[in-house]
């Protein structure tokens, strides 16, 4: 009995040292989250950049390997890899996908079908060359920073319903 009492203590105690995690909330949703032993980086309301490896989160700062970053001194954060894609994302690389396969699909309509036409219409590769760019723009052009305005930065235990275990 004293064992199980003891293992019982053991496991409830590391369920109160679980790592803390620092999300970016609009509205209630979750935007970008972060873990301690993350690398972030971060611009300044300063016009100077801060970066490190996240080693602790606190309810008003970040503690960094090299310098602690308060929350209300954080302009912008980079959370390239962090977000989820948007919607223009998504249209952008539906785009792509069109554009693409529509030079394809005539490639292999004019091969198989059409007897006597050869080589690349120059319609069809105008079009699909303006799908695929224009996806491209959509899909790849990005900032890697995520302002803070308008959003909240909060730091979450695993007793909220935010935290999310990886």
């Amino acid at each position: 009995m004293r064992i199980f009492f003891l293992f019982f203590l053991v496991i409830s105690s590391l369920q109160l040292n679980a790592q803390k995690q620092l999300v970016l909330m609009k509205r209630g949703e979750v935007i970008t989250r972060f873990t301690e032993g993350d690398y972030m980086r971060f611009k300044l309301k300063n016009n100077t950049a801060a970066e490190g490896l996240a080693v602790q989160f606190t309810d008003v700062s970040i503690i960094t390997l090299n310098d602690t970053i308060f929350f209300a001194s954080i302009y912008k954060v980079k959370s390239k890899g962090h977000r989820k894609p948007s919607g223009l994302n998504k249209v952008g690389t539906v785009l792509m996908i069109a554009g693409v396969g529509y030079f394809a699909i005539d490639q292999i309509n004019t091969l198989f079908f059409v007897k006597g036409q050869n080589g690349i219409d120059e319609g069809v590769a105008v079009t699909s060359l303006s799908l695929a760019a224009t996806g491209a723009a959509l899909r790849f052009i990005r900032s890697p920073y995520q302002k803070l305005r308008g959003l909240s930065l909060r730091t979450i235990d695993p007793s909220s319903r935010y935290y999310r275990y990886d």
